[in-house]
């Protein structure tokens, strides 16, 4: 009775001495796995009182996720922070600055010491990174199942034959070798192809936020796209004419811009993801659909200006470029480039044909996309 009485009191310190200790008493080299389980446990919000609204796990995702974010995941604040004081990170904390953030970071109850172990539990989370998603059932294992069942109907035609309705084996395998036929075409046409494709980048630059909100065109960004094979990557100047002023976003507050900033101070451009991509063997020049053909963007990117992050609308695939070809009117009256189709100008002007489409100019020719 006595030793187990004693046991409890034990824990009962332990716990008062864990919920009670101070920040100056906690370093990288005391730490305790208590005391990281606590702050891990602050961190998800399981800590009765410590939080109002939000916890911090609910805003920063500790595991990947296919949806449009706008705070920062655990493991961008973990790297952040990695080699910066514990000053630095209990400001952010406690003051982070911004509106939005400020107006969710104020309900925190925390006190210096709980920001200190959270830090502690993000330097190790820091290290095992972001929990990946489980697998699914893909295609590929649906291909190998199928297959399984077609060596199976073969064995029992030839050698097993428990099956006494031949009839049922013969639907199944035509079901099953066209399914599998199905999954091989989809495959192979998907070569090459990122359609949907829709990464993170390394900012997260929203073209709701600057063309439908702010109304920037497309071409103060993207300035290469009238005169030049690409559209072009927006250099570092572009994004300072506007952000040597503005440092806080409407949704990230200044975390988001602040990368701006720092690539900008230091010199070290910014890695941007390029989202649409053609293969090598094929040639497209913005230049002749933009400012020839006066090609509307939205035409092959789709409305980027309702897209927070950018996805690849279109598949660009080959039929999907001839079939444009075949239905969009070229304008060769009055434009100087098509002056040299006299004979469709002709034919154009005196009624015999209606409209003029970018197939009759050669847009299907092999050698205008593949040289």
């Amino acid at each position: 009775m006595i030793r187990g009485t004693s046991f409890l009191l034990f824990l009962v310190y332990s716990l008062v001495h864990l919920l009670s200790v101070s920040a100056a008493d906690i370093n990288s080299d005391t730490i305790s796995t208590g005391e990281l389980m606590r702050g891990e446990r602050l961190f998800y919000g399981l800590v009765e009182g410590k939080f109002g609204e939000m916890a911090c796990a609910d805003c920063h995702n500790t595991m990947e996720i296919d949806t449009f974010n706008w705070n920062p995941n655990a493991w961008e604040i973990a790297h952040k922070y990695r080699d910066r004081s514990l000053e630095e990170f209990k400001r952010a904390v406690l003051d982070p600055g911004g509106r939005t953030m400020s107006r969710v970071h104020q309900t925190f109850n925390l006190t210096e010491a709980e920001v200190t172990l959270i830090k502690f539990f993000l330097d190790e989370f820091e290290e095992a990174g972001l929990a990946k998603k489980k697998p699914v059932i893909n295609k590929i294992f649906l291909f190998l199942l199928l297959g399984v069942v077609l060596t199976w109907i073969v064995l029992d035609i030839l050698f097993i034959k428990k099956v006494r309705r031949r009839w049922i084996l013969g639907i199944l395998f035509v079901a099953a070798l066209g399914w599998q036929i199905k999954l091989l075409y989809e495959a192979g046409t998907a070569l090459g192809r990122q359609h949907n494709y829709e990464p993170d980048q390394p900012v997260k630059f929203s073209h709701v936020v600057h063309v439908a909100d702010n109304l920037i065109d497309c071409q103060y960004c993207h300035n290469t796209v009238g005169h030049a094979k690409t559209a072009g990557i927006p250099a570092m100047g572009v994004c300072w004419n506007c952000h040597v002023i503005v440092r806080e976003g409407t949704h990230a507050g200044r975390h988001e811009i602040n990368k701006v900033v720092e690539a900008y101070e230091s010199g070290k451009p910014i890695q941007w993801i390029r989202i649409h991509n053609l293969p090598d063997h094929v040639f497209f020049n913005h230049a002749q659909h933009v400012t020839i053909a006066e090609i509307e963007c939205a035409t092959c990117h789709g409305p980027v200006e309702e897209m927070h992050r950018v996805r690849q609308v279109s598949d660009l695939s080959m039929g999907w470029c001839v079939n444009c070809h075949r239905d969009t009117e070229v304008q060769i009256i009055d434009n100087t480039f098509y002056e040299q189709y006299e004979e469709l100008s002709k034919k154009l002007r005196g009624g015999e044909i209606d409209r003029v489409t970018a197939d009759m100019v050669g847009g299907t020719e092999c050698s205008k996309c593949h040289y």
